[in-house]
């Protein structure tokens, strides 16, 4: 087992060199920097993003917010053929956004996380069907 204790290597040695010691430190403030800012800029992306998903048919659209939130939901008139399965299509529109949303948040966060696998952690969270539309929806944004 490794340790990633930047300052690990001083614990054997009763007196650690205070220039090695700032050197450290000094790194170690410098990475952590370079994360905040990583991190503001993400912040900045996820304040202006909204999410988007259309039902298979084209017929319904739902647009989230970038808190993840329904903002609106586009029918067509041609969806009303669908009678009583309209209400299941539009809720199944309405997870796809979600899961397109949670997938697009996995991917920003990714990457501040590095080695953590956060897209697979949230991706095993979704159900197959609903995965599959939301990378299509994810896939259109790009």
């Amino acid at each position: 087992m490794t340790d990633n204790n930047p300052l690990s290597g001083m614990r054997n040695n009763p007196r650690p060199d205070p220039e090695e010691m700032m050197a450290k430190l000094e790194e170690m403030q410098r990475e952590a920097e370079q994360t905040l800012a990583k991190y503001e800029q993400l912040q900045a992306e996820m304040a202006s993003e909204s999410t988007e998903a259309v039902s298979e048919d084209g017929s319904i659209k739902v647009v989230l917010n970038s808190e993840g939130h329904v903002t609106d939901i586009d029918i067509e008139d041609a969806a009303m053929r669908h009678g009583t399965r309209l209400g299941g299509m539009i809720r199944q529109t309405i997870d796809e956004a979600t899961a397109t949303y949670s997938m697009k948040m996995a991917q920003m966060a990714q990457q501040l996380v590095g080695d953590m696998d956060i897209m697979g952690m949230v991706t095993d969270s979704i159900p197959e069907n609903v995965r599959d539309r939301a990378r299509d929806n994810l896939g259109r944004r790009d």
